[in-house]
């Protein structure tokens, strides 16, 4: 009687579940890489834009290796202000329903345990370029949780305050990133900031215009919620003020001054004259061009005088 024998072979049967199981995890950090992302696509143009800039001029920047570092802290930091932020769905639903958790991404809980996470390691990350840099991560820190979890964004006054300390501390942490000596500031760079946090805290409710309708459903009191029409001429006012101001402070040439102003005006015109919600969207839009001019005029200040 003939025996027949079976043979395994177990290499390519290891192989294919290996590659699966590479392929499945691949698929999970791509996944959740882009779910953090999502935490703070939005904020792109309005925050990572102009304080990159702000940074790299206000420092000054002397050398293309501190780039990656400060985009890479200005990121990481926006990161956990946004998770701590975006925890209203009710608001995120109406507003921006692509966010992470209105989009099911990520549930509620979840990102809170990330956003608990994340204050520690910004933290650690800022203590290793130097203490003051960990100090002003800190400082973040303490502006993000009076405003998100004290519901310091709910009223006006300390909305927009916190609003103002908040991007200084951020300026601040990025500006020390983008230095070669990270343990202090000079002085253009010290009013640099001061002048930004106040221009944050007076003309940041642009941002507002836009999400009154989700605002109004949680109960949030802004500026164009409680004075409502005339805010907008405010807010116009407001930015050409400031647009002459900068101009005289960092002591802009004619062209220079007369082209800064005519930008302010164009974009806080367009709140005056185009008031729909997507006519909002786009001059916000505008209003953050005229910010990240702003944050360039130290530079200027800089190359001419300095």
């Amino acid at each position: 009687m003939s025996t027949i024998k079976f043979q395994l072979h177990p290499e390519p049967f290891c192989r294919h579940i290996c590659s699966d199981w590479l392929s499945a995890q691949f698929g999970n950090t791509i996944y959740h890489a882009h779910t953090l992302w999502l935490f703070t696509e939005s904020d792109f143009m309005t925050t990572m834009v102009p304080i990159s800039l702000f940074a790299m001029v206000a420092a000054p920047l002397r050398s293309p290796y501190n780039v990656p570092h400060l985009i890479f802290w200005l990121w990481f930091h926006l990161l956990a202000f946004n998770t701590s932020n975006q925890t209203s769905s009710l608001e995120d639903a109406t507003n921006k329903p692509d966010r992470p958790i209105p989009a099911r991404r990520i549930s509620l809980r979840h990102a809170k345990v990330l956003r608990w996470t994340l204050t520690p390691a910004c933290w650690l990350l800022s203590r290793a370029y130097s203490q003051e840099t960990m100090f002003a991560s800190m400082a973040l820190s303490v502006f993000t949780w009076m405003y998100n979890e004290l519901h310091g964004n709910s009223r006006s006054l300390s909305r927009y305050a916190l609003n103002g300390l908040g991007f200084a501390a951020f300026e601040a942490g990025t500006t020390l990133v983008a230095r070669d000596d990270k343990t202090t500031l000079d002085g253009p760079g010290r009013l640099a900031i001061l002048l930004s946090g106040c221009i944050f805290a007076t003309t940041i409710y642009a941002q507002d215009f836009r999400d009154v309708i989700g605002d109004g459903l949680i109960g949030r009191d802004t500026i164009p919620i409680r004075f409502g029409a005339p805010s907008r001429p405010a807010l116009l006012t407001g930015i050409i003020i400031w647009s002459m101001s900068l101009s005289c402070i960092w002591q802009a040439d004619l062209y220079t001054a007369s082209f800064f102003i005519l930008l302010g005006a164009f974009a806080g015109g367009r709140f005056v004259c185009m008031t729909t919600v997507e006519e909002d969207r786009r001059s916000y839009f505008w209003y953050n061009v005229w910010v990240s001019a702003a944050h360039v005029l130290p530079g200027y200040w800089r190359m001419k005088y300095s």
